[in-house]
């Protein structure tokens, strides 16, 4: 049987012995299990209301601080009088030789996180992470403050209500929707768990049914995302190890990634192209999986591009997929005064978290078109617009800009007429009018 707890929210009282379990190294286990609390909860109230406290000097998280005797550094000084000890200067970290950033301190990576119990609290030269119930305690008043503000859906009037309402409708998600809110509206501070809530309880003229990815998800551990290769395979080309581990983390500009999205079984694909620092996409017709294939679709690409297109696929990194073995097809330009167009680097079997980018925006895509759905009943212009309508889809990630929006304020607007793409407001975005079915089905559904 589970354990009951209680599930009030923390009472002033509960947050004062909080902070006097932690000052008495106790874990947020053993402090949940006091106050008959769920763990879990306990750990987000500690991360969620620590503070910082203390000021940090330049050189205060400098390995060599405590035994630094260097002076005068500066040879621009001209009264070395008042620059004594570099550790206090705040130039001194551009110029010392001897200046390491201190790892992170290991006791911090314990259970609580905080500094509470530390017996080196005054000693140590960082900046403290501290949980305190008093400031805990304003910060959880404010918060209360700010969800109860213009919050109730009574009180907010049906014109806006009804605004959500098509917009969620139409396939915009609640938290981008109130992010890209017109001035009309922006007046109205709506969480989104708050309009979530809303939705739950029947209050706007939408529902859960209308929401694209309503469900719970399973938070795996680090051990499921061990890298599978297999044992004796040869990667052609490149492997994604030869990237510098910078460009593997941070996608920059000039990295994109390859892959194809399958309808039917020997039908006709779509070549799909990412760029992550836009989160943009871009889709071509194939007729089948082949080499030969891939390379028109970029031969076209580049001949449409220009010298953009080397400044975009500077490196890219596809799949172990029959269609990109062939590295040499993938590099070799259409101008024979290039040696090549781009760099290829393979990601190793099995390992699709090696191309996230791609992969997550695949979910959209195929938020349009089902698997299953015979790709050779859609035309080009209807390829276009799906591709349209995912990159006019406003990112949280982009602070709520879209990828054309991005790839805009980078190159402007001609590069957007050389593909073929257009902006489309927010508030004329649908979504939901382009959700194709099965092959079955009939083959435009509206909503």
């Amino acid at each position: 049987m589970g354990r009951n707890y209680s599930n009030k929210n923390l009472t002033e009282l509960e947050i004062g012995n909080i902070e006097f379990y932690l000052n008495e190294k106790k874990s947020p286990a053993e402090i949940a299990k006091i106050l008959s609390k769920d763990p879990s909860g306990i750990r987000k109230e500690i991360k969620k209301y620590s503070s910082y406290y203390g000021k940090q000097r330049k050189c205060s998280n400098c390995l060599n601080r405590d035994n630094c005797h260097q002076k005068y550094l500066c040879d621009s000084i001209i009264n070395k009088t008042k620059c004594y000890q570099c550790k206090y200067c705040i130039h001194a970290v551009k110029i010392c030789p001897n200046y390491k950033i201190n790892i992170e301190c290991e006791l911090l990576k314990k259970n609580h996180h905080v500094c509470n119990g530390c017996e080196l609290y005054h000693k140590c030269n960082r900046v403290k992470i501290k949980y305190h119930a008093e400031t805990a305690i304003k910060m959880h008043n404010a918060v209360q403050r700010i969800s109860r503000v213009d919050t109730k859906a009574d009180k907010v009037p049906q014109e806006f209500k009804n605004y959500i309402s098509d917009r969620i409708k139409k396939g915009i998600s609640p938290d981008i929707t109130l992010n890209t809110l017109p001035e009309k509206y922006q007046m109205f501070k709506i969480s989104t768990p708050t309009l979530y809530s809303w939705i739950d309880k029947g209050l706007l003229d939408c529902c859960n049914l209308d929401l694209r990815n309503k469900v719970s998800r399973i938070r795996y551990g680090e051990n499921t995302l061990k890298r599978n290769t297999v044992k004796g395979h040869q990667l052609n080309g490149r492997s994604i190890e030869n990237l510098p581990e910078d460009e593997r983390i941070n996608r920059k500009l000039g990295i994109a990634e390859f892959d194809t999205v399958e309808g039917i079984k020997g039908g006709e694909l779509l070549f799909t192209i990412m760029i992550p620092c836009f989160s943009l996409m871009l889709a071509f017709k194939i007729e089948d999986k082949t080499q030969e294939e891939i390379g028109k679709a970029l031969d076209n690409l580049e001949e449409k591009l220009d010298s953009y297109f080397y400044v975009l696929f500077r490196k890219v990194i596809p799949d172990n997929g029959g269609e990109f073995t062939d590295f040499e097809i993938l590099e070799t330009s259409i101008h024979e005064s290039l040696s090549k167009r781009m760099e290829v680097y393979y990601t190793h079997t099995y390992a699709s978290y090696e191309k996230p980018h791609i992969e997550n925006n695949h979910i959209l895509l195929r938020w349009l078109i089902k698997k299953g759905f015979d790709i050779t009943l859609l035309s080009s212009d209807e390829i276009l617009d799906i591709i349209n309508r995912l990159n006019n889809y406003p990112r949280p990630q982009k602070n709520y800009k879209t990828p054309l929006q991005l790839l805009e304020e980078e190159f402007g607007n001609y590069i957007l007429e050389l593909l073929n793409l257009h902006h489309i407001p927010i508030t004329e975005l649908n979504m939901k009018d382009m959700i194709i079915k099965n092959q079955e089905r009939t083959k435009w559904v509206l909503f």
